[in-house]
């Protein structure tokens, strides 16, 4: 990963002239929904990152592996919570509680996930320079509810310094998309929690509904024991 961003650049003039990023910044242009963003930048509140999904496109221009998923961190805020965490520009995350990621908000519905199950450690698979490491890091709810202005990402440490000035032109000319993929975030979260609700009462239904069946069963058993018992 090593000078990635100076890719930035190049990146943004060949989105307009060259397939596979023909059109308006394909590589990184968001879609509408975030719940579905699979080719646009979201900005992580869990992380306090700027966070891509891989693509063939960005695997060749950041040169990554081949083999690589998940989501590539674009930028930290400075003294947020990846940058506290270890979790650097550059970085691929991989994995998020043991669950592979495959676009950037599942990186915060995990998160939010174990925050409203009351915990706050975190445990993430990221791969590194060819290596692949685990980073254990501590997030509060306090610092994900913490509102992140879009205006602020340009300003985030990235890759390399060299490259400052095409990653602020980037967010620049994404700060629409950006901004769409963050005011989408939050519904989306929180649509996956109620969904898990949904699932956890259900789930609570089908116990009990097998509990007043072995219950009834039981009854039935005793009361046939019973007339046994009378009949001799």
């Amino acid at each position: 990963m090593k000078n990635s961003y100076r890719a930035f650049r190049a990146l943004i003039v060949v989105a307009h002239i060259a397939s596979p990023f023909a059109g308006a910044h394909s590589a990184f242009a968001a879609t509408p929904s975030a719940a579905h963003a699979k080719s646009g930048p979201m900005i992580s509140k869990a992380l306090d990152a700027l966070l891509l999904p891989i693509n063939k496109g960005v695997i060749k221009k950041f040169k990554l592996d081949k083999g690589a998923h998940g989501v590539l961190v674009l930028s930290v805020k400075p003294g947020g919570v990846a940058d506290k965490q270890g979790i650097k520009p550059g970085d691929v995350l991989a994995e998020v509680q043991g669950h592979k990621v495959h676009k950037p908000i599942d990186v915060d519905v995990a998160v939010r996930r174990q925050l409203k199950a009351g915990h706050s450690d975190m445990s993430f698979s990221v791969a590194r320079g060819g290596a692949v490491i685990a980073v254990a890091a501590i997030i509060t709810l306090e610092s994900y509810n913490e509102t992140i202005a879009v205006s602020e990402v340009s300003s985030w440490e990235t890759d390399t310094t060299e490259s400052s000035s095409s990653y602020e032109e980037y967010v620049s000319s994404e700060s629409t998309e950006i901004e769409t993929s963050e005011e989408s975030e939050e519904t989306t979260v929180e649509e996956d929690l109620t969904q898990d609700e949904s699932a956890d009462a259900d789930s609570s239904d089908d116990a009990n509904d097998s509990s007043e069946d072995t219950e009834d069963n039981s009854d039935d058993s005793s009361d046939d024991s019973g007339d046994d018992g009378d009949d001799g």
